[in-house]
């Protein structure tokens, strides 16, 4: 579950607009703060229960029903969380978290149909623009592209509304860094094989975004055409931990044994300053070398990475790190792990580094 209380996508007030007048406090979210800055997050259904609910609001008593289900959740009973959201869902039709929410059960037992029955009518901006590239990064990992592009194009379109790509202005406002937008779209129409829909947006960003330099989508985007990935590979040494990380990946993807590709996937070092889950990326490189190099190792280190990232990554690392193709395998791993199963959906791996 990705927030304990709502977000709201919140443009700022222009001198000429007349500012909404001020809802009453919503104590149920209140409380859901002041539990989670003392850390004591874990409290929240006890809380919960212990209210009169014949006394709160009808937006509080939303949040009240919303955060029983949270609660359930994140102690892991998730049979308990989507009868919670479901209740939920009948009570509130109209809120998008709680909708959201009771998708994610769906999705969490393999009925893709109800999740997607959710999803479709509950997009951004109803919800933050994390919770649509969460939609997307769904949508992803049951094989539907399409749709996956089709929660992220509303927030692609607040990209340009805005005009503005510095990061800090986006996110006071609740939404992604354009950059990350912009790889979810990558990953996808890579998957599509349609690279001249993300040549059009890039295009549009360096004109209808101010002050931005679109030249890292620009290099990225002509590997991908070509599926040469040398200019990210030269300094293997140097750099950020995620550029060594990548160059390492790349290069161990052209091994021939599995021990000159671990090697080349041990000597990556990463500062402890760095992104935790970059250990992760490796972790799935030395997945993908022993799928094309020694099957035999590769499901014990296929159940390390679950572990640690059981919706596998999300879509701009894949397609970053050169990881999406063997994502698309273990893809039919994650779908067979829930109940209902779809068709997998393959992918050519042809244009791979």
């Amino acid at each position: 579950m990705f927030n304990w209380w709502k977000k709201r996508f919140l443009p700022q007030t222009g001198a000429n607009q007349v500012e909404e007048p001020q809802a009453a406090a919503n104590r149920i979210d209140a409380l859901a703060n002041r539990l989670a800055r003392e850390g004591k997050a874990a409290n929240i259904e006890g809380e919960l229960e212990a209210l009169d609910v014949a006394e709160l609001s009808s937006p509080e008593l939303e949040s009240w029903h919303h955060l029983r289900g949270i609660a359930a959740f994140r102690r892991g009973d998730r049979q308990l969380a989507k009868a919670r959201f479901a209740e939920a869902h009948t009570k509130f039709p109209s809120s998008a978290m709680i909708a959201f929410s009771l998708g994610q059960e769906y999705e969490y037992i393999g009925d893709t149909a109800a999740m997607f029955g959710l999803f479709d009518r509950y997009r951004f901006p109803a919800l933050p623009a994390s919770h649509a590239l969460a939609e997307s990064r769904y949508a992803y990992l049951w094989g539907d592209i399409y749709r996956a592009v089709s929660y992220v194009e509303p927030v692609l379109e607040m990209h340009f509304t805005l005009g503005v790509a510095d990061d800090m202005f986006l996110y006071m406002r609740g939404m992604p860094f354009f950059g990350q937008t912009w790889a979810y779209l990558a990953a996808f129409y890579e998957l599509r094989r349609d690279l001249s829909a993300l040549e059009t947006i890039t295009e549009r960003a360096a004109s209808g975004l101010k002050d931005y330099d679109v030249s890292t989508q620009r290099r990225f985007l002509e590997s991908l055409r070509t599926g040469d990935y040398s200019q990210y590979t030269a300094t293997p040494n140097y750099g950020t931990g995620s550029e060594r990380a990548r160059a390492a990946v790349i290069l161990a993807q052209r091994c021939t044994t599995l021990g000159s590709a671990n090697s080349l996937l041990d000597a990556v070092q990463f500062p402890t300053s760095d992104f935790p889950w970059l250990s992760d990326i490796i972790l799935l490189a030395r997945c993908e070398s022993a799928h094309r190099l020694d099957p035999a190792v590769e499901p014990a280190l296929i159940d390390n990475f679950f572990a640690r990232q059981a919706l596998l990554f999300e879509p701009d690392h894949a397609v970053n790190f050169r990881l999406l193709a063997y994502q698309e395998y273990l893809k039919q791993l994650y779908q067979s792990r829930r109940r209902l199963q779809p068709e997998p959906r393959g992918f050519d791996d042809s244009r791979r580094p």
